[in-house]
């Protein structure tokens, strides 16, 4: 059942990473506007509160925060590195990195072990991560996307491993509830910058104009993805979870296709010949890195 969970959650997730790189780069100019808006629009988890919310003490709440504030800062970087670089790079670029920060991390927090399997796992996913991310033609926005992808790897790997601690300490109504709350509390921390207050709260009447319907669409697919992400780390082991985004790429590469055939400037993507060539390559190698974890 939880298999099933995660498929969706990540076909919902590719939908949602489409949305974000169009409207990243042709759209919303500043990525904190972005960050925020999804930090914020958290909050709708707080309908679960009659259905089992009370204060979780000092301990867990710690835990909660800095998961919550460390998804919104991947999410702020992953959208700087969609600003500068293609969605089909930087998203299989975070997520094959972020399985490896999460084995890290749950070693330490969870007490999980690498055996073997997972060794050549890892060794597979960074080729495949590597070969993902070669761009000759825009070697600057390369290194600044990349960089930008492997901090929001990093964060993302933090959050979920926590995200993970937490459920094993609440139950999954309670910790889901001020994991929102947290990952707000993040958010507000953008607000430290004025061009950010100024960007967030009195956008341009052709940004609200453009960005409008297909923002709400892509965050309903992103907040059913988290929603349904969560449950499947609450029920399984998170470093499995995590490492199934091979199947988000699959979609992601079969729907980034699709729109640059029939809509080729919609995203911008590069994908005729050699390069169609690396990203399918480099997508095997991290499936079946990702396939070995399971």
């Amino acid at each position: 059942m939880w298999l099933l969970i995660t498929a969706v959650a990540y076909f919902l997730n590719a939908i949602a990473a489409v949305v974000d790189k169009f409207l990243i780069s042709k759209k919303i100019s500043n990525p904190a506007v972005y960050a925020f808006a999804i930090s914020s629009l958290g909050l709708l988890g707080l309908v679960l509160i009659p259905w089992g919310f009370d204060w979780i003490g000092w301990y867990n709440f710690g835990i909660v925060f800095i998961a919550g504030v460390s998804f919104t800062c991947a999410l702020l970087h992953l959208f700087k590195g969609l600003a500068v670089n293609e969605s089909s790079r930087i998203t299989p670029f975070i997520g094959g990195l972020s399985p490896i920060f999460v084995f890290l991390f749950s070693f330490w927090l969870l007490g999980e072990r690498l055996g073997g399997k997972q060794l050549f796992a890892f060794i597979l996913i960074i080729i495949g991560t590597i070969f993902i991310s070669l761009d000759k033609s825009n070697k600057k926005n390369l290194a600044r996307g990349f960089l930008y992808a492997g901090i929001s790897a990093l964060m993302f790997g933090i959050s979920y491993t926590l995200t993970k601690l937490a459920y094993n300490n609440l139950s999954f109504i309670n910790g889901f509830v001020w994991l929102r709350i947290t990952t707000f509390i993040g958010g507000l921390f953008l607000l430290y910058s004025a061009t950010n207050r100024r960007d967030i709260f009195h956008p341009s009447e052709k940004t609200v104009k453009k960005a409008g319907l297909l923002f709400l669409f892509g965050q309903v697919a992103g907040a059913a993805s988290f929603l349904l992400v969560n449950y499947a780390i609450s029920i399984s082991s998170v470093t499995i979870v995590n490492a199934l985004q091979g199947l988000q790429y699959v979609f992601l590469l079969i729907m980034v296709l699709i729109l640059a055939r029939w809509r080729p400037r919609v995203l911008e993507e590069k994908l005729r010949g050699g390069v169609l060539a690396q990203k399918i390559g480099a997508i095997i190698l991290i499936g079946a890195g990702l396939y070995l974890l399971v």
